[in-house]
């Protein structure tokens, strides 16, 4: 073998030498983060269902206070039945929703057109389709 030969397979076998440290390391670095990912996807699943767990007990909580809510406001209702009959009441309290129900949508519909100025026909249309809807 000549000088030039000797010198091209002492690099060629040095460059695979490296080019072999270099592909282990760029593997090993793949399984690292491969791993890094898996603990954190881990981490996140079990922070999700810790959450979710909050919030059933959350809705939990709200539907307890709503019944709550609901039992107080019928006492007025019981008391006043003593006194009237029973379809005037449920007038008076069907009308008092519906005026508060008109108060808030207005005051809401107010508060949509000023938060998006050049929107609000299409928001009122949208709004009075979905009352057309529900009615």
């Amino acid at each position: 073998m000549s000088e030039d030969d000797r010198r091209d397979s002492a690099t060629h076998s040095d460059g695979t030498a490296a080019g072999e440290f270099i592909a282990q390391m760029v593997r090993d670095l793949g399984d690292t983060v491969s791993r890094e990912i898996e603990q954190l996807r881990a981490e996140a699943n079990q922070r999700t269902a810790g959450a979710v767990k909050g919030v059933q007990l959350l809705a939990g909580a709200g539907a307890a206070g709503a019944v709550g809510v609901i039992a107080l406001g019928s006492l007025p209702i019981m008391a006043l039945r003593r006194v009237m009959p029973g379809w005037v009441i449920a007038v008076g309290v069907a009308g008092g929703a519906g005026a508060l129900t008109a108060v808030l949508t207005r005051r809401g519909l107010e508060k949509l057109a000023a938060a998006a100025p050049g929107d609000d026909v299409r928001i009122k249309n949208a709004a009075r389709g979905a009352v057309r809807a529900v009615v």
